[in-house]
């Protein structure tokens, strides 16, 4: 899988000052890799609570899998809410797979 994460500027950290990117730019990151690598799991990661609703266009614009709950450094969503937002998009839920 290839995970994208996107930069949250944690105060404290050396990173602190570092503009964050659009969601629109993120988003068009995702769709090029895609493109690029049609048959990989892309996973949302780091910074998803700094997408709408935990990266739902993310979803349809090509990122299939997730990394859920909390995160190193800032909180995620809860399993169950992923889960849910997934079958609200229509897509079919698949665990344990390699």
């Amino acid at each position: 899988s290839i995970p994208l994460n996107m930069l949250n500027p944690i105060p404290g950290t050396p990173l602190e000052k570092i503009e964050r990117i659009k969601e629109e730019e993120f988003l068009k990151a995702a769709a090029v890799f895609r493109f690029i690598h049609p048959t990989k799991y892309i996973r949302l990661g780091g910074g998803r609570n700094l997408l709408t609703e935990y990266g739902k266009e993310a979803f349809l614009g090509g990122v299939n899998a997730t990394i859920t709950g909390d995160l190193l450094t800032t909180c995620g969503s809860s399993i169950k809410e992923d889960m849910q937002m997934v079958k609200n998009l229509g897509y079919e839920l698949i665990r344990g797979q390699k």
